[in-house]
This record gives structure tokens, C-alpha cells and sequence, in this order.
């Protein structure tokens, strides 16, 4: 019976096992209609403290600041020593999103709108500011982007009061003001989204970040929910969709890119460690 019952549990292993092992092969992960996978150049794993990163923002000499979901501190981190190198506490706990550098003031998005301004933040006389905005409380804002251009941040939600189009705000960094009317509007009928072969809808896109390549001028929405990045011309304009495999983007929701344009995305953990990718669309 003793040798019954032990070959049994054996058993049991080599079952579970093989499940674990092969689960990828026979369970993969979900991805959108089109999704294509991307070239990654390097990868960071992230530490636990950053395990739920919300937004980064490329800095100088390889580091990139980053904020997380949870609490109000931004991070400094190097990756050249794959090390987070100080955290700066702005606030207290909340839920934030998206992280924007303007020189050395740094911009906070909490999901409600709030929009911290953090001047000096890489110094110890740092000075917070905080603007509300009167949206809806169901606008659940997640995307801030600096447009240096136009000396502007970009603010993109994933609320779903719209049926025909996403709308990307602007708050004016002279005035200090948010634009009553969306400077850019995202129709869910344009022939961008073909490649997703689905009824036009808020589904299709759900922008987790936005951000602007120096290089080019282009605007560029990422989505974590269904990975994807939205590229945009300079005057809003779609041009061409990346559909992601959700392998490689489990939770994409920090978009920032380095002074010649290199490409860098952040993944919340969701069940794993949180990590940096820098990639290649190419």
C-alpha cells in the first residue's frame, strides 16, 4: 500500500511538472489580431520596490527616473549598474502614472488628473505644486508626455464616455493651465487600427503612456491592457500601429526614449519582477 501510495505522488509530480513546463507551448498568452514580435536590444529586471513601475522618463548619462502605482517617490535609476540609485519622496501614497522631466522639474500624473510639479527634485530644496483639473471622476488619466516644442505636457485616460474617438489634453506649462478642448482626437474609424480587425471602439486603444521622440517629432501612445504603440505624425495624425506579443509586453506602461531616439519601455511585474526593455521597431 506504502509503495502504492508513493508511486502515486510520483506521479502526481512528473504531471505537474510537464504542465509547469510546457504550459507556455499549450497556454500562451493572449495577444491582439496582428501582434508581431520586436527585436529587444537590452533588458533590465527591475527590483522589487519598482515591481508595479507606472512611468519612466529618460534622464542623462544612462539613467532613468521612474514612479510607481503605489507610492510618491521618484527613482533614479542606472542603467549602466542596473541599480536604482535614490528614490525622492514628492507625496504620499497615491496612484501614479506617468512622469515627465522639464529640465529639473519633474511632472507627476496621479490617476485622478492631479498633476505634481516637482522643482529641484534631484535636490534636497525640492518644491511641490499641485494642479486639478475638473474632469469626470471616471477619466482614468495614465498617459504624461513632454512636447517640448509647444513647451506643454500631454495627457491621454483610458476612460471609455467616448464611443468614436480618444482624446489626448494638453496642460500649458507658461499658463499653468489645462486646454478646455483635446488638442488631438483619435478616431477609432481611421484605417491605422485595420490591423486589429475589430468593431471600432474604445477597446482599441487604451493609452497606458505617451511620449515624443526627439528625433523625429513623432508622438507616440503606448497601450498596456493589449500591447500595442500608436504612432502619431507631428500635427496627430496616425501613421502606423505596432500590435506587441503579450510575452514580451506583459504590462507596458512606461514609454520614454534617449536623446537620439532609442526606444524604451517599462513592464509592470504582474506575477514576475517589473523590468526596462529597450527595443528595436525596426
Amino acid at each position: 500500500m506504502h509503495k502504492v501510495a508513493l508511486l502515486i505522488a510520483f506521479g502526481v509530480l512528473i504531471l505537474v511538472g510537464f504542465i509547469y513546463f510546457s504550459s507556455e507551448r499549450f497556454f500562451p498568452e493572449k495577444s491582439s489580431q496582428g501582434a508581431q514580435s520586436v527585436e529587444i536590444i537590452n533588458q533590465w529586471d527591475l527590483p522589487d520596490i519598482l515591481v508595479e513601475v507606472s512611468g519612466i522618463s529618460y534622464m542623462e548619462n544612462g539613467k532613468i527616473a521612474c514612479v510607481q502605482d503605489e507610492d510618491g517617490f521618484i527613482f533614479i535609476y542606472n542603467l549602466e549598474s542596473a541599480s536604482v540609485e535614490r528614490k525622492i519622496e514628492f507625496a504620499g501614497h497615491g496612484d501614479y502614472e506617468g512622469i515627465a522631466l522639464v529640465g529639473t522639474t519633474a511632472y507627476v500624473l496621479r490617476s485622478d488628473g492631479t498633476l505634481f510639479e516637482v522643482k529641484n527634485f534631484e535636490n534636497n530644496l525640492l518644491k511641490t505644486n499641485e494642479y486639478s483639473f475638473d474632469f469626470p471622476s471616471n477619466y482614468d488619466f495614465e498617459g504624461l508626455g513632454y512636447d517640448q516644442k509647444k513647451n506643454r505636457l500631454l495627457l491621454g485616460f483610458k476612460s471609455k464616455t467616448e464611443d468614436d474617438f480618444k482624446s489626448i489634453y494638453a496642460f500649458d506649462l507658461d499658463t499653468k493651465k489645462m486646454k478646455d478642448q483635446p488638442v488631438y482626437k483619435i478616431y477609432f474609424n481611421d484605417p491605422v487600427f485595420d490591423i486589429l480587425d475589430m468593431k471600432p471602439s474604445n477597446k482599441m486603444l487604451q493609452p497606458s503612456e505617451i511620449s515624443i521622440n526627439p528625433d523625429n517629432g513623432k508622438i507616440y501612445i503606448l497601450e498596456g491592457i493589449n500591447p500595442k504603440l500608436l504612432i502619431l505624425d507631428s500635427t496627430g495624425i496616425p501613421e502606423k500601429l505596432h500590435v506587441f506579443k503579450k510575452k514580451q509586453f506583459r504590462q507596458a506602461e512606461g514609454l520614454t526614449f534617449g536623446p537620439t531616439g532609442e526606444l524604451f519601455i517599462s513592464n509592470e511585474g504582474n506575477g514576475n519582477s517589473g523590468n526596462i526593455l529597450h527595443i528595436s521597431l525596426n
